[in-house]
């Protein structure tokens, strides 16, 4: 294969030269006060530090200020972050009530409120990530894009680190360690695969604006690679695979992985 089949860390490394200059510029958005009366406390409770994280179900759950005026920081941003709960409070503007956690990261750089229905219970570490990011049908999909594959458990986990590689400052060869981790020296070196990645600005404006369905958005885009490089789907039949698609509730919705392992010859 020609160039436009990369080996998944050296495209990894590409990726996280391009991807913290966009969440940066996510990041840099500052969010709108509402004119809503504030919120006050009617009653709290105190934790020692809690460990919480986002459950992906939401690209609307934020980070507020203590009187839920304002917004501070999406989740959606953040959503391999563990925040650490320290109070609840039962909050009301006359009108509406609700239980609001007080969170803050662990390096203590982002604190604020969010509300009880977006987190989950527990810290996240490497290889695990918000329920909601995951779509096992979309995932699916793109598998089914390759007749003839063989879905594979370990290349599967390896896709699904792109959730940590693209949502973090880590740089590429940090993806390369934990790639190498689960698949091993010699497999890490036969791994290959696809992402649908782009800087392009409206590059998935089709896609976020319900003009074409998922698959075929994500087909046409696969097929410029395979055909660049005088391939079709169908070429990678008896080869193992995983694919990874940012769901539709990600800020990242459009962009996918595919990893890819040629059959064992004896």
């Amino acid at each position: 294969m020609n160039k436009k089949r990369i080996n998944v860390p050296k495209q990894i490394k590409f990726l996280m030269l391009l991807i913290p200059s966009l969440i940066i510029g996510f990041i840099a958005q500052s969010y709108p006060s509402y004119a809503k009366e504030a919120y006050t406390p009617i009653k709290t409770k105190t934790y020692k530090n809690v460990p919480y994280h986002w459950n992906g179900q939401s690209s609307h759950a934020y980070l507020w200020n203590a009187n839920l005026t304002k917004r501070q920081h999406r989740l959606a941003h953040w959503p391999v972050t563990t925040w650490y709960v320290s109070k609840s409070l039962k909050m009301t503007n006359g009108h509406k009530t609700g239980i609001f956690y007080k969170a803050t990261n662990s390096r203590k750089t982002m604190s604020g409120y969010i509300w009880k229905g977006y987190l989950t219970k527990g810290a996240l570490t490497k290889g695990t990530y918000p329920a909601g990011l995951i779509d096992s049908k979309l995932n699916q999909s793109l598998i089914s894009l390759f007749p003839g594959t063989i879905p594979d458990k370990q290349l599967q986990q390896v896709a699904e680190y792109y959730i940590h590689a693209v949502n973090t400052y880590e740089p590429g060869d940090t993806y390369y360690e934990y790639e190498g981790k689960i698949l091993g020296a010699e497999k890490q070196k036969k791994a290959s695969g696809f992402s649908t990645y782009s800087a392009v600005p409206g590059a998935y404006n089709q896609l976020r604006q319900n003009k074409v369905s998922f698959l075929q958005f994500e087909k046409n885009w696969l097929q410029k690679y395979l055909k660049a490089d005088h391939k079709t789907f169908s070429d990678f039949s008896g080869w193992s695979i995983s694919a990874y698609a940012f769901p539709k509730n990600s800020i990242f919705y459009g962009i996918i992985m595919i990893a890819l392992l040629p059959p064992t010859t004896k």
